[in-house]
């Protein structure tokens, strides 16, 4: 019997099952003879599956040249099946092999490349750039570098200032510049403070700049920032103490904007709603992130290591967003996975206590100090 309908259990991705239980269809699978799940006309669902291909490849008959002599079409390509179920890996849990047959026919089988066979997809573009601004600012360049990397005959060469502008528009069209509201507790713990000094607000605020001696993830030597942490136990592991800490809470007295790297949702996937560009945004939006994010050993490499996050870090803090300039980068901890982290563009002159008058410029209010 041939195969008119096929039900949303047949498919294991989670997006293309949720896109046929959409419609509702009437019990009976023609694939794997379930009653279990909403069906839907095969024809309508391959068309469907050949329109979400068609975000991220193209087809060889429109795109690419083709030359008889030379083997025929000049670039990479596949046929359906390797795409859909090498490249995509789309899963058939109840299949017996005979719905892969019904798809392939019904999909036509056609031959598919490159979606443009001329430049690499953006987040490969956008990712080798990254690869090349880190060699630049770590080996090349520490100063006047922003033009290096771009090449006025290839599209897919960023500037180092062309890329750091993609980074701050893509994070803003996708959601992550964000408020961090009024009254978010945020700690930040010290373990080299002899356990019974008089703790003041700034022994627990960001250093002074004379004494931002030190070169971290965000910010380099001479440039203070503030540190802080979702909890208390957060802030102790990050500061690696084998034994009792003190910490600083601390909470915010007016909203502050934020770059939200913990609102980085997972990969959309091809059979989602999200746009080819989304795809490939989000998808270099992680590899970002992990570079900056990730845990650095505190050795003599540390300040080089160190300063393709510095880099982009300083560009963010001046780059005016569509709501304003950002005062930090929040992002998830590497030794809590629970807790999370921030890094504030603030010095000495944030900081205020409770008996402090309410000020625009001092937005950050010392609550009180503990051990932990």
């Amino acid at each position: 019997m041939s195969i008119q309908h096929v039900c949303s259990s047949c498919f294991g991705d989670n997006d293309l099952r949720a896109w046929i239980r959409s419609f509702n269809g009437p019990r009976g699978c023609d694939a794997c003879d379930g009653f279990d799940s909403p069906t839907l006309d095969l024809d309508e669902t391959c068309d469907y599956i050949k329109s979400c291909l068609a975000k991220l490849w193209g087809l060889a008959v429109e795109q690419l040249p083709y030359e008889s002599a030379e083997g025929g079409y000049q670039g990479r390509t596949w046929d359906t099946a390797e795409v859909l179920f090498d490249e995509v890996c789309l899963d058939l849990p109840r299949d017996n092999g005979e719905l892969f047959d019904a798809m392939l026919v019904a999909l036509d089988n056609d031959l598919w490349c490159d979606w443009d066979w001329l430049s690499l997809d953006v987040d490969e573009a956008l990712g080798m750039s990254w690869e090349r601004f880190c060699r630049t600012v770590k080996h090349e360049r520490r100063f006047f570098f922003h033009q290096l990397g771009g090449r006025p005959d290839d599209r897919d060469a960023y500037s180092s200032v062309e890329l750091l502008a993609a980074i701050a528009h893509r994070s803003e069209a996708l959601g992550l510049i964000r408020a961090l509201p009024s009254g978010t507790r945020l700690w930040r713990a010290r373990r080299d403070m002899p356990p019974r000094k008089h703790v003041q607000p700034t022994d627990f605020g960001p250093p002074p700049r004379e004494g931002a001696l030190q070169s971290n993830r965000m910010n380099p030597p001479g440039i203070p920032m503030m540190y802080a942490s979702s909890s208390a136990t957060t802030a102790k592991l990050e500061v690696k103490a084998t034994h009792a800490v003190r910490a600083g809470l601390w909470t915010t007295v007016r909203d502050a904007r934020i770059l939200d790297l913990r609102a980085l949702r997972p990969i959309p996937g091809i059979f989602s709603d999200a746009t080819r560009d989304d795809i490939l945004s989000w998808r270099f939006l992680h590899q970002f992130t992990d570079a900056i994010t990730s845990p650095v050993a505190r050795d003599e490499r540390v300040h080089i290591e160190y300063l393709p996050s510095q880099v982009a870090t300083e560009f963010l803090r001046d780059f005016t967003f569509e709501g304003g300039l950002l005062d930090g980068i929040a992002y998830g901890s590497a030794v809590h996975p629970s807790g999370w982290n921030v890094s504030l563009f603030a010095d000495q002159s944030a900081l205020c206590s409770s008996a402090d008058p309410a000020s625009p410029s001092k937005w950050l209010r010392f609550e009180r100090a503990t051990r932990i």
